[in-house]
């Protein structure tokens, strides 16, 4: 397929984080190793978080062509391009990208993810390209580079370990088959204080509020599912929606959800996190259990892992959504939840 390209374009997942970038940018980098003189250009939605600030320098560094995509698209997609999708769980992942998508030739999807959803690409136009055995994209694109016996150099070999240390919160969710490709990428020359350093940034006292806010607003949850009790915290916030559920996991909830709005879709995206307990994963699966049947209600799109995803609800409303969310919760419990509620301390403090 990239033979018979001229114009290839690139996709991560919108605020793509180092896997994403990481991944992506080694993409370009091979494609152009394979095929002399082809346009390839990256094409970010909505762009990227201030841990990609390093592995972005590197990108542009070594003339990988990126562009940002936010509320308006340029001629990003030639017609007839050879499309991939790089990290991308789900259609909606691509934000405003995926009205353009027709315009592809050919979707080729590289990915991890366990729950994949790619409506409604006609299947003869995707090639799903997908290791669920692996915990990162970064590996998987490793492997595409030692498949076509393409050496690569030192600095795309330490992003590759950055997006492999981020997706696996530094080797708390890896498999041996991680350790395993680590170790092949550092003897191939990688320096790993060097991919380290570029994902090891300071938050933004913004970041720190968003916490805050996120645990101030959220509502608490006991389910019953299989004799077992489930605790379960639901919030929303304006921005770093991932950080308040871990938040709330952290805190000791076994699954967190957290909504924001998404201006640009006019929808709701929900984010999900679980805690790492076999057993109680055993018991649901949070992506197809609970969101989507908000997708199959509203519309929308989703994916990730068991402990890990999210969707995209089209709605405007985030108190429907949650409610939404409850119900189904209700219901898989078979009624068996009850809110927890505590009184608060100092409430005449004034």
């Amino acid at each position: 397929m990239i033979i018979n390209s001229d114009h290839v374009i690139i996709i991560p997942h919108a605020n793509a984080d180092p896997d994403a970038l990481a991944s992506s940018c080694t993409i370009a980098y091979l494609i152009h190793r394979l095929k002399k003189g082809i346009n390839v250009i990256v094409a970010i939605p909505e762009g990227v978080g201030s841990e990609c600030k390093k592995i972005l320098e590197i990108c542009s560094k070594n003339n990988i062509k990126m562009v940002t995509v936010k509320k308006t698209v340029i001629d990003v997609i030639k017609e007839g391009a050879l499309c991939l999708f790089i990290d991308v769980a789900s259609i909606e992942q691509v934000k405003i990208l995926k009205n353009y998508i027709n315009r592809c030739n050919k979707i080729v999807v590289i990915d991890h993810h366990t729950t994949h959803d790619y409506t409604p690409i006609p299947n003869e136009n995707i090639l799903q390209f997908i290791r669920l055995d692996l915990s990162s994209t970064s590996e998987i694109v490793f492997d595409i580079a030692r498949c076509f016996n393409i050496s690569v150099p030192k600095e795309f070999l330490e992003i590759l370990i950055s997006g492999i240390l981020w997706d696996t919160k530094q080797f708390t969710h890896a498999t041996p088959l991680t350790f395993r490709y680590v170790s092949d990428i550092l003897e191939l020359g990688a320096d790993y204080h060097n991919a380290r350093h570029l994902i090891t940034v300071a938050k933004p006292p913004h970041a720190k509020l968003a916490k805050i806010k996120c645990i101030l607003r959220h509502r608490a949850f006991k389910i019953i599912l299989n004799n077992n009790e489930v605790y379960v915290g639901i919030s929303e916030v304006g921005a770093y929606e991932s950080d308040c559920a871990s938040a709330l996991i952290s805190t000791g909830y076994d699954i967190a959800f957290v909504a924001s709005e998404e201006e640009s879709l006019n929808a709701i995206r929900i984010i999900y996190r679980a805690r790492e307990d076999l057993e109680m994963l055993q018991n649901i699966d949070i992506y197809n259990d609970v969101l989507k049947r908000l997708v199959q209600k509203y519309g929308g799109g989703g994916g990730g892992h068991k402990a890990a995803g999210g969707a995209v609800i089209n709605l405007s409303d985030t108190e429907i959504a949650l409610k939404e969310l409850v119900e189904v919760l209700s219901g898989l419990a078979k009624g068996k939840i009850v809110e927890l509620e505590e009184k608060k301390v100092l409430e005449r403090w004034y």
